[in-house]
C-alpha cells in the first residue's frame, strides 16, 4: 500500500516499485531501498538480493515483524543491511529515477540523506474500512483503534482482526480480538440487564 510520503505518487514506476518481481530484475548490480520490516517486505528483500548489489531494509521499529525463517535468512545475506527505528519522509529523483531517499531517525528525529537506484515499499495493507472510516478514530496507518476489550471510539461497536490497529495480523491474533470481543460484549450485555 502506498505510504503517503513526498514524491512516492509521482515518481511511482521512477524509482519506486510495490512489486519485487515485477521489478528486481532491473537492479541488477545496484543498490535499493526497501520500505518495510513484516512478511512481505522481508521476503521480497531476499528475492530483490538475488539481482541487487545491495538492499538496505528502512524499518520504524527497533526489530522485524517478518516471521522467524524470513528473519534469520535476511540477517545472513550479506547483500541486505538494517536501518531500524527510521521512516522515509521523501523521495528525491534525479534525472529519470528516484536517486535519494529522506528518512528520519524516530529517536533523535534528525534526517538523512540514503543514496540508491530505486525503492521498493512493502508497508502492509491497507484496512478495508473505506465506507466507515470517518466514524472511527484511526492510527496513522487507518486501523481502527481499540483499547484492550477491543472497544471502539463508538458506544457498543468493537473492532476486530485486520481491521484494527495492531502490530501483528495473524489469523491467531484475529481469533484471539474476537473472542475478547465476544467476551467483552457477553459481559456488557449481562450487566445492563
Amino acid at each position: 500500500r502506498p505510504i503517503g510520503v513526498k514524491g512516492e505518487r509521482e515518481y511511482k514506476g521512477q524509482g519506486i516499485s510495490y512489486c519485487a518481481t515485477c521489478d528486481a530484475k532491473f537492479y541488477e548490480g545496484k543498490d535499493v531501498i526497501v520500505i518495510g520490516g513484516g512478511n512481505s517486505a522481508i521476503e521480497e528483500s531476499l528475492f530483490i538480493a538475488k539481482f541487487a548489489r545491495s538492499v538496505t531494509i528502512v524499518h520504524q521499529f527497533a526489530g522485524l515483524q517478518a516471521n522467524k525463517v524470513a528473519q534469520e535468512k535476511a540477517f545472513a545475506n550479506p547483500r541486505i543491511s538494517f536501518l531500524f527505528e527510521h521512516e522515509p519522509r521523501e523521495f528525491i529523483k534525479d534525472g529519470a529515477s528516484v536517486r535519494r531517499v529522506i528518512v528520519e531517525d524516530l529517536k533523535s528525529h534528525t534526517l538523512k540523506s540514503l543514496e540508491c537506484d530505486g525503492v521498493f515499499i512493502f508497508a502492509g495493507m491497507k484496512p478495508n474500512i473505506e465506507e466507515v472510516e470517518d466514524r472511527f478514530l484511526l492510527d496513522q496507518w487507518g486501523y481502527i483503534k481499540t483499547d484492550a476489550a477491543m472497544h471502539t471510539n463508538l458506544k457498543d461497536v468493537f473492532a476486530v482482526g485486520d481491521v484494527a490497529s495492531k502490530i501483528y495480523r495473524q489469523i491467531t491474533t484475529a481469533v484471539s480480538d474476537g473472542t475478547i470481543a465476544a467476551i467483552t460484549a457477553s459481559r456488557e450485555l449481562e450487566a445492563a440487564q
